[in-house]
């Protein structure tokens, strides 16, 4: 009996060793016809096979300005850092990637962006891949986001501007001017969406929930980019979805949409829910009651911490830098501007201007890799083959900070770089900044951002003279997640003596 088991182990150890063998084999072929087609690009070995790469990397706290530099240092401006993954830092890859015409899908990583409201999960428009949808979307509503149109709310800015300034001179000459910006922005947004706000600024020590609401979004989308399918099953199934609490944003956005059916709904009010509603009453079908709520959701997230961040850092860099804020309060003072400057008296004050692009440049809004889909039949991207399906993002740290496109002072804080650059230099430059992204899936409310800070930083600046309290730190800052964010920045303020502005 022993002798027969002992021959048939004999037997089977051939017959195993060939079958692993053979499995081996089969799973070294499968992996290089899966990814041959990107063989061609260099990036991390683990990369090449599979996304848990770029999980371990996010999920240990790895920034994506350090990670992405690291990878471009070592193999170069085009890198894969995933199975089906391909970041750049060439600017030519820029007017493919975000193609106008041909617009390329957004990458899975988006859907991850989606809220659970009452159970049911919402797309915010920002989570929306399918192009024909968002285009058609947008010829309801993009005449709500233009500059002339934007002018019919300005009073809504204005208001909050001057709540602002009424608090900030009452409250002591040490501020987190951070979480002050916050306050404004997130009032501000939502009284040009809703025509009221959360009163915020009356109670912005209360409103660290909101705040953190949509921060938490953020870092919840750098979380999981690398595995939305896993996101999905894990956040978004039904039977999670039907006990998950509806976050403070999704309550705010549900509770505004509610409160305008009993106010009267449809032309009650003149602001952007308005807009959203009438879109509405033309297409149904495309407008649904969570379509709607899904761009409130937009609205509220994706314009008020970003435009709080503009205003901080802006406001960092300057103190900072004072031949900066000497020349840029020399402009301002300069010019006679009414108490809140009005947007026909700021709109083209260059020097103005020139620093806001100069401190996105050097803080830049989106850290993390914006993708974008690879159709069917490939395409050549800044001179490298890329085969359909493939996911392919800009490097944006990497872009500004590229000396062919910036100078050799790329790391020096220069406004003036932006007034002094040749129209051939200057057209790079603009192509380059990624600040509120490129292409069809611009940032529908870039103009709401750009009026926002262009009143409220005259206004503040003609004020207060301000100063860190520790300038010996830096910026603390959150650099784990996809949108840069400011934790906190604390100054000191003082009144300035002479008020260079008409009541």
């Amino acid at each position: 009996m022993l002798f027969i088991l002992a021959e048939n182990e004999y037997t089977l150890a051939p017959v195993l060793l060939l079958f692993l063998c053979l499995s081996v084999l089969f799973i070294c072929v499968q992996l290089h016809l899966r990814y041959r087609g990107l063989r061609h690009i260099p990036g991390p070995f683990v990369a090449r096979f599979t996304d848990l790469y770029l999980a371990f990397k996010t999920w240990t706290n790895h920034s994506p300005i350090d990670l992405h530099l690291e990878l471009h240092d070592k193999y170069g401006r085009v890198v894969l850092y995933g199975p089906r993954r391909v970041l750049f830092s060439d600017p030519s890859a820029i007017p493919i990637i975000f193609n106008t015409k041909n617009p390329l899908r957004k990458g899975e990583s988006y859907e991850t962006t989606s809220q659970a409201v009452k159970g049911k999960v919402i797309h915010t428009i920002v989570a929306i891949r399918d192009e024909a949808r968002v285009t058609a979307m947008k010829k309801h509503i993009i005449s709500a986001f233009t500059t002339t149109a934007i002018l019919d709310y300005e009073h809504h800015i204005d208001i909050n501007i001057r709540r602002l300034m009424k608090h900030l001179s009452s409250a002591g000459d040490e501020v987190d001017i951070s979480e002050w910006n916050s306050a404004y922005s997130y009032d501000t947004i939502c009284r040009v969406a809703f025509s009221e706000d959360q009163g915020v600024l009356d109670a912005h020590k209360e409103a660290s929930l909101l705040f953190k609401a949509g921060r938490d979004r953020f870092e919840h989308w750098y979380t999981w980019l690398s595995l939305p399918g896993l996101e999905r099953l894990i956040f978004k199934n039904k039977m999670v979805t039907w006990k998950t609490g509806t976050s403070p944003l999704g309550q705010m956005a549900t509770a505004r949409l509610m409160k305008r059916t009993e106010d009267g709904g449809l032309g009650s009010h003149h602001d952007l829910l308005d807009r959203y509603l009438q879109a509405g009453t033309k297409n149904p079908q495309l407008f649904t009651p969570p379509t709607i709520i899904g761009l409130a959701l937009s609205t509220i997230h994706a314009g008020a911490e970003t435009t709080a961040h503009s205003l901080t850092v802006t406001l960092f860099h300057l103190i900072r830098h004072p031949r900066v804020m000497a020349s840029l309060r020399a402009e301002l003072d300069g010019t006679k501007l009414s108490s809140p400057p009005l947007w026909t008296e700021v709109k083209n004050l260059p020097y103005l201007e020139a620093v806001i692009k100069e401190s996105g440049r050097i803080s830049p809004l989106l850290i993390g890799p914006v993708e974008r889909e690879v159709p069917a039949g490939g395409m050549e991207i800044a001179g490298t083959y890329v085969p359909g399906g493939t996911i392919v993002a800009m490097n944006v740290h990497a872009l500004n900070r590229d000396p062919n496109i910036w100078g050799a002072d790329v790391d020096v804080f220069r406004p003036e770089r932006w007034l002094e650059a040749e129209p051939a230099q200057l057209a790079l430059m603009e192509r380059s900044n990624l600040y509120f992204s490129a292409g069809r899936r611009l940032c529908i409310g870039q103009h709401i951002a750009w009026i926002e800070m262009k009143k409220y930083l005259p206004e503040f600046l003609g004020r207060f003279d301000i100063e860190l309290k520790h300038p010996e730190k830096p910026l603390k800052v959150n650099r784990v997640t996809m949108v840069y964010t400011v934790e906190e920045m604390l100054i000191k303020l003082t009144p300035r003596t002479a008020w260079p502005r008409v009541e």
